[in-house]
């Protein structure tokens, strides 16, 4: 079967969740999700008004690409919430193609800034830079923990 890209639909939630608790249970990140809280998660993305996401396939889910626009205060902005790309088959471009789609859709839009979070001074901060990002001079990402 041939790689394609298709919207990210409802029909991908369950490939896509187990994708996730795949990578992100792993080096570098060693979080904690369960297929559950991993659907969750994807499910609200899939849900927030402005959704945006694709998947790229090949027999089975290989990554996908997730996040949603909203309004900026000089037109529309679009809040990457996730890249996710099987283990096995990262740096073979999965995730340049997602991004590449991505783009395409939100130029045709009118959006005029892609905005994200992720580790700094890791492979993701490395394959973000090299896909054109760069790490914003004017904003910092605050957090206040209150869990037990």
């Amino acid at each position: 079967m041939s790689e394609e890209i298709q919207t990210f639909t409802t029909e991908y939630l369950d490939d896509c969740a187990n994708l996730y608790v795949e990578v992100f249970n792993s080096e570098p990140w060693n979080e904690q999700w369960t297929i559950e809280t991993a659907r969750l998660r994807l499910f609200e993305i899939l849900n927030t008004p402005g959704f945006i996401g694709f998947v790229l396939r090949q027999d089975e889910v290989l990554g996908f690409v997730a996040g949603y626009c909203e309004q900026m205060q000089k037109g529309k902005g679009f809040y990457l919430k996730e890249i996710c790309t099987h283990h096995d088959k990262q740096r073979r471009g999965i995730g340049t193609k997602l991004l590449n789609q991505l783009m395409n859709t939100l130029t045709g839009m009118e959006v005029t800034a892609i905005y994200l979070v992720t580790m700094k001074d890791g492979q993701a901060e490395a394959f973000y830079t090299k896909n054109g990002y760069q790490r914003s001079q004017k904003l910092i990402v605050m957090s206040k923990r209150f869990y037990k």
